[in-house]
């Protein structure tokens, strides 16, 4: 279960990057030596020393030259009194809407402890973070964990537990070396990082919330997300030792209206699980998912929305569900469905599509209640009492 966030804050918090090169540059240009940015990029992400070591290799810069230290410190100073952190946009509200999400949080930075101070005090966030981790602390910089770990026994948490906003290629492949799952922030200005050890890139916070982490989170370990809730149910993703009930609850149904189609057999669904996951739940954020009764834990239908090509030609999306016998005609069915299509219109479908028997009046009644209506189109495959119904979203 996640339960904390950690955020690196060089390029993920404040936009600084541009401003430490242009630091170091300046400082650098006293002793006569021009920084090129390609030298500089390899240590974004990681700490001062890491830097002084590889101007040491590419300019002979002595590691340990402590006024070339003071200088940069004192530039930055300047620098940023004159013009202000540089702060990423919508880093307040994140902030803000992950800690009422109840997450612990804390900043990982490759920055000295003062400098982070500094920065968390300028943001007004201060109250927003439970820990303030500086590389300087700990014995490896990133690319290596030892920071992250460290900052999760600090939450009190185990890294499992944790997961990690980076925007360099040294904090993705640090919070992988953790063990912890790594969204990455990508910032044009923190140079084209390789960022492809993350679970996830985004590109900004504006629609950054705890169910979008908590999603990110339970694929990158397998686990079934949550999809919606309502006052009596839970739509979640259907774990693996769940396939007995979902094929008990599709054999049980006698009724000839029903288009759900035939079940596979329990081995077959079994065996084809981890790729169905992967690529439905994973990959395409669509799929069949569990409905489960609040009040009992149980599983007593299946929902979902999943991408179908009809007659061949039409790309569609189609909504399906299936209630158990003894869970019917108790209004289960209306809530899962409304909220499934509030949860469409949310991730920005245009359409969806279900396939009603004519004769199977129960489900065409709930059809019109939600919004659907019928639609001129033959199904080729289908018999001639097969009609499709069509909603349009954000109507």
């Amino acid at each position: 279960m996640l339960k904390g966030i950690i955020f690196d804050m060089d390029g993920v918090l404040i936009n600084s990057e541009p401003v430490h090169y242009r630091v170091w540059k300046k400082a650098l240009e006293t002793r006569g030596i021009d920084l090129d940015y390609e030298t500089y990029k390899p240590c974004i992400g990681s700490t001062n020393r890491f830097l002084l070591n590889i101007l040491h290799d590419n300019y002979g810069v002595d590691p340990e030259d402590e006024e070339l230290a003071e200088e940069v410190q004192r530039l930055k100073k300047t620098m940023m009194e004159q013009e202000g952190f540089p702060v990423i946009p919508g880093v307040q509200d994140l902030l803000k809407r992950l800690k009422k999400f109840g997450y612990r949080m804390a900043i990982a930075s490759s920055s000295p402890e003062e400098y982070i101070r500094q920065v968390v005090k300028s943001l007004r966030v201060e109250t927003c973070f439970d820990y303030l981790m500086s590389g300087e602390s700990v014995k490896n910089p990133k690319p290596d964990p030892d920071i992250f770990l460290e900052t999760a026994k600090h939450l009190g948490l185990q890294p499992e537990e944790c997961l990690v906003i980076e925007d360099s290629k040294n904090g993705c492949r640090a919070a992988e070396a953790a063990g912890m799952t790594c969204v990455a922030y990508y910032n044009p200005d923190s140079g084209m990082q390789d960022l492809s050890t993350a679970a996830m890139v985004i590109e900004g916070y504006e629609e950054i919330d705890g169910n979008f982490l908590d999603k990110v989170y339970c694929h990158d370990h397998h686990l079934p997300a949550t999809v919606c809730e309502t006052a009596r149910l839970i739509i979640r993703e259907i774990a693996e030792e769940e396939l007995p009930c979902m094929v008990a609850l599709s054999n049980q149904n006698s009724d000839p209206y029903v288009t759900e189609g035939e079940e596979k057999p329990l081995e077959e669904e079994i065996a084809n699980f981890p790729n169905y996951r992967k690529y439905m739940y994973e990959m395409c954020d669509m799929g069949f998912w569990a409905i489960v009764e609040k009040k009992t834990g149980k599983m007593i239908g299946r929902i979902g929305i999943e991408p179908k090509m009809w007659n061949g030609r039409n790309s569609v999306v189609e909504l399906g569900y299936l209630i158990d016998s003894d869970y019917r005609r108790q209004g289960y069915a209306l809530e899962a469905c409304r909220a499934v299509l509030e949860e469409a219109e949310k991730r920005g479908a245009r359409h969806l599509y279900c396939r009603i028997h004519s004769a199977n009046l129960p489900s065409v009644n709930l059809a019109r209640k939600l919004g659907f209506e019928k639609i001129d189109y033959h199904l080729e495959e289908e018999g001639n009492d097969i009609n499709v119904y069509r909603y349009i979203c954000n109507q």
